[in-house]
């Protein structure tokens, strides 16, 4: 294996592959036993939370996405987050902790983003911070989370020097009085909008109000925030709450920001994300309907009712008034490191150097072992025509290469002869989703089967909207059936 190029503190170092693997390992094994240690005093539950989900679980960005296969080609995903499913955990418990492999899809790893990380998180409600629902105050309980926040990193850390001194002194020349400083100190803080005022006078007049923030900004606040030789790392709150996820509680004291903190560690940056959670069902609702993230989710063939879980769970008052946060570890390594190339502390990326499984060369192959699947349309207008074509349907919904759609009455009867098709909505039913004009413009299927009705009361909706699907397989290039004899030549060669 190659040597491992450093960069610690901003000095050159060159180790062996094997010298560096073993010392993060045993690093990052005592960072995770720092959180454990912390998150056991304050009594809160470790909680295993599923990393295949729905898109409402994945809850982060969802251009980053894994899409997982399965046989019933059901919307799955690789976890980004437990937050939500750690939400679930506080109906039975009032505080718990986990951590997991978050995925994404990144098109390439580089110094800021990997593919694969460990995300340790954690949700507490009111009754840790000394209130019930009757006497809850979001200000205090948005101050019990930066102290949450500040003690488990503050563990963390402690943890690695304690057993990890000497290997950070001698083998990577790590000045860990800086290290031990944020022990007995308040890490720093200061308001996003005060961040922006900042910026604006050191060198960044152009940031204003509502931007997102990124590396370079957040570098620059840590700089000037810190003393000449320290490195404490530093809160940004208050985000404002149309760049932040819907359930972030909006303060009452401020309504145009959100009760959130990121934590910004120097060498890494952005290490941990939070926020007070809306516990008030109408504004939870609300904020969900005007958010930016639910517009895209609809977009893409999503529901309101995807939500419909969470949101009954804070309708019905099923768990307190609540707050968590997820910290990314190996940004947290990154700053015990002094590093500022996140890969050199990845596990994952360290091990993939050697294993190759992320290699461009292999480009295509997924092709080898995964059929690639057929979409196929089904919207059969008469009821002699749906007997007709039941039996080689039923077949082809045998084979897993298939993926089939239905309009509503195609569904139900297919449904009813246990025939299993995705529900998709007429053209006309404007607003309902997924409807058929945007998987059209998104060139969802290979094969349309679109049998008219063409009968003499057959009505003008009706009519228009068969016309409407026909005129767009021919302008797109999609395949299209419409007599019920061919077609069912047709899915007969298929199966």
């Amino acid at each position: 294996m190659k040597n491992i190029h450093l960069q610690i503190e901003g000095k050159p170092l060159s180790l062996d592959f094997d010298t560096h693997f073993n010392h993060v390992v045993k690093i990052n094994q005592t960072l995770n036993e720092g959180a454990y240690q912390q998150y056991k005093q304050t009594g809160l539950t470790y909680v295993d939370v599923p990393e295949i989900v729905g898109i409402t679980g994945a809850c982060e960005n969802v251009d980053t996405l894994f899409k997982v296969n399965n046989r019933f080609d059901i919307p799955l995903f690789f976890s980004q987050t437990g937050q939500l499913s750690l939400e679930q955990a506080l109906q039975s418990l009032p505080g718990v902790f986990t951590v997991i492999h978050s995925g994404r899809d990144e098109e390439e790893e580089d110094n800021r983003h990997l593919r694969q990380f460990r995300l340790t998180e954690e949700e507490f409600d009111c009754t840790l911070a000394g209130m019930t629902r009757k006497n809850y105050d979001e200000e205090k309980m948005f101050i019990a989370l930066l102290s949450h926040i500040q003690h488990t990193v503050k563990s963390m850390v402690g943890a690695v020097l304690k057993s990890n001194s000497a290997i950070l002194k001698k083998v990577y020349k790590r000045d860990i009085s800086k290290l031990e400083k944020i022990l007995t100190s308040e890490f720093l803080r200061i308001s996003y909008e005060d961040a922006i005022t900042l910026l604006n006078q050191h060198h960044y007049p152009g940031v204003t109000f509502g931007d997102d923030l990124n590396t370079e900004h957040e570098a620059k606040i840590v700089s000037v925030l810190n003393k000449k030789g320290e490195e404490l790392p530093v809160f940004i709150t208050r985000y404002p709450k149309e760049i932040k996820f819907f359930n972030m509680k909006v303060s009452a004291k401020d309504p145009k920001v959100v009760l959130s903190a990121d934590l910004i560690l120097p060498f890494s940056g952005e290490s941990t994300g939070s926020a007070v959670r809306e516990h008030e069902y109408k504004k939870l609702n609300n904020r969900l309907l005007t958010s930016t993230m639910y517009k895209l989710h609809l977009q893409r063939g999503g529901k309101y009712e995807d939500f419909g879980w969470y949101l009954n769970i804070i309708k019905n008052k099923r768990s307190n008034p609540h707050a968590g946060y997820g910290i990314g570890n190996e940004r947290v390594l990154q700053y015990i490191f002094g590093e500022t190339d996140i890969r050199n502390v990845s596990l994952f990326s360290l091990l993939n150097q050697q294993t190759g499984d992320w290699t461009k060369k292999k480009y295509g192959q997924a092709a080898i072992i995964t059929a690639p699947k057929k979409h196929i349309l089904l919207t059969i207008g008469k009821q002699h025509d749906k007997e007709l074509l039941l039996p080689s349907v039923k077949k082809l919904a045998q084979k897993q290469q298939f993926i089939l759609y239905a309009t509503e009455n195609t569904h139900l009867f297919l449904r009813k002869h246990g025939i299993l098709t995705s529900l998709v909505y007429k053209v006309s039913e404007f607003g309902k989703t997924p409807n058929i004009s945007t998987l059209l413009s998104n060139k969802v299927f290979d094969l349309i089967i679109n049998t008219p009705r063409r009968e003499k009361m057959a009505s003008a909706k009706e009519f228009t909207d068969g016309k409407l699907i026909r005129k767009g397989a021919v302008a797109l290039g999609i395949a299209l059936i419409t007599d019920p004899e061919v077609a069912v030549e047709m899915i007969q060669n298929l199966s």
